[in-house]
C-alpha cells in the first residue's frame, strides 16, 4: 500500500511540476517553521497555548491560535537546575485535572538527587545518563496556567527510568503511561496507575504494553516513545513513536485497547504496520511525538516532522491536521 501512495505522490508532484505548481503549496504547512520538537497544544479560557522542547526549561506560550503559533505572550515557569534537574527537559504536556494545571515531563536528574534506575538488561557498570531519567510533575498554585508552579516529584514506575509521560483517564482512574527503558537503547511502553497526578499508586505494578519488535521500530535503535492518549467516544487509542529519532525511519504505531481493563497487556491490539508515513507531496518526514487536541467536535493531531527525508538536514517543526476515522471506528492519519 505504502508503494502504491509513494508512486501516486510522484505522479502528482510531476504534474504540478508540469503547471507550474510548486509541491507542498495546497498542502500541509508547519504552523511553527521554527521549534517544534515534542509540541503540545492546549486550549483555556478561550485562548491555546503551546509548549515544545527546549532542553533546558519548560516555557509555556500563548498564541494566537490553535493552528497559528503566533506569539502573544510567553512565560517561562521551570528551569533545569531546580529541584535536582540537570537538564534535558524533554516532551512537557500541560493538562487540566480537576481545578488544577499539571505539566508533566522528563528530565536528567542529577546523580545524587534521585536514586539510579532499574534498565533490566543494561549493563550494571555501564557509565549513562539514562539511569538518572526519569518522569516529574509541577503542579499549579493557582487556576493561571501562566501562573507559578510547584515541583511536585519524579516518578519511577517499579523503578524504572523513563521519558515522554502522560495521562489516561478510564472509570474515574488515573494512570501514568510513559516510554520506560529496558536498557540503554531499548524503550517499550508501560502504564502505571496512579493515586494522584504526581504519585503512583503505592505498591502498584507497572506493566509493559508495547516493545519494539517489529521490522519498521527498530531502525537505527529499537524504540517505542512519545506516547499519546486518544480518546474517541468509547474507544482509547496510544499512538506512539518508534525507531531512533534520528535515523530517518521515526515513525508512528498505534495500541487499540479491545478490553475493559487497561493494565492487561492483553486488552491492547497492537498495529502490524506503522499508521503514518512520510508525505513526499508536502515535504513531511519522520513525523513522530504527537498529540491530540479536542476541540468542538473535531479532534487534531498535533506533532513534529523535519522538512526533509535526512534529519540532520531540518529542524523538528510543528504541524497539526485533523484525525478522522474510518467506518469501524479506527483513527485516520493521513
Amino acid at each position: 500500500m505504502y508503494g502504491l501512495y509513494r508512486f501516486i505522490f510522484i505522479c502528482m508532484t510531476a504534474i504540478m511540476a508540469f503547471f507550474g505548481v510548486e509541491p507542498g503549496t495546497i498542502y500541509d504547512k508547519p504552523i511553527d517553521n521554527v521549534n517544534g520538537g515534542d509540541p503540545f497544544i492546549v486550549e483555556a479560557d478561550g485562548r491555546a497555548y503551546y509548549t515544545f522542547t527546549t532542553g533546558n526549561g519548560i516555557e509555556i506560550r500563548k498564541i494566537k491560535a490553535y493552528n497559528d503559533t503566533t506569539l502573544i505572550k510567553k512565560e517561562t515557569v521551570f528551569s533545569a537546575g531546580e529541584n535536582g534537574v540537570a537538564g534535558d527537559v524533554w516532551a512537557p504536556e500541560i493538562h487540566r485535572i480537576g481545578d488544577k494545571w499539571y505539566i508533566i515531563a522528563s528530565a536528567r536528574f542529577e546523580e545524587d538527587a534521585v536514586p539510579r534506575g532499574k534498565m533490566p538488561k543494561a549493563d550494571a557498570d555501564e557509565e549513562n545518563a539514562d539511569f538518572y531519567r526519569y518522569g516529574f510533575v509541577l503542579e499549579s498554585k493557582t487556576d493561571d496556567i501562566l501562573g507559578d508552579y510547584e515541583f511536585k516529584g519524579y516518578l519511577a514506575p517499579g523503578g524504572l527510568n523513563n521519558i515522554d509521560g502522560t495521562y489516561l483517564q478510564k472509570d474515574g482512574k488515573l494512570y501514568f503511561v510513559s516510554s520506560s527503558y529496558v536498557d540503554v537503547a531499548n524503550q517499550c511502553i508501560y502504564i502505571t496507575e496512579m493515586e494522584n497526578p504526581y504519585t503512583l499508586k503505592e505498591g502498584g505494578e507497572s506493566v509493559k504494553l508495547s516493545s519494539p519488535d517489529l521490522y519498521w521500530e527498530r531502525k537505527g535503535w529499537p524504540v517505542n516513545e512519545g506516547p499519546a492518549v486518544l480518546y474517541h467516544g468509547d474507544d482509547i487509542f496510544i499512538v506512539y513513536s518508534a525507531s531512533g529519532y534520528s535515523s530517518d525511519y521515526y515513525c508512528m504505531g498505534m495500541l487499540t485497547l479491545k478490553g475493559k481493563d487497561v493494565m492487561k497487556a492483553s486488552s491492547w491490539s497492537k498495529s502490524s504496520t506503522r499508521v503514518n508515513y512520510d508525505d513526499e507531496f508536502a515535504g513531511i518526514y519522520n513525523a513522530g511525538h504527537c498529540s491530540f487536541l479536542y476541540r468542538q467536535n473535531s479532534i487534531y493531531m498535533v506533532y513534529h516532522a523535519n522538512s526533509t527525508k535526512e534529519f540532520d538536514d531540518s529542524p523538528r517543526l510543528t504541524y497539526i491536521k485533523a484525525v478522522g476515522f474510518n467506518k469501524y471506528g479506527n483513527p485516520l492519519f493521513y
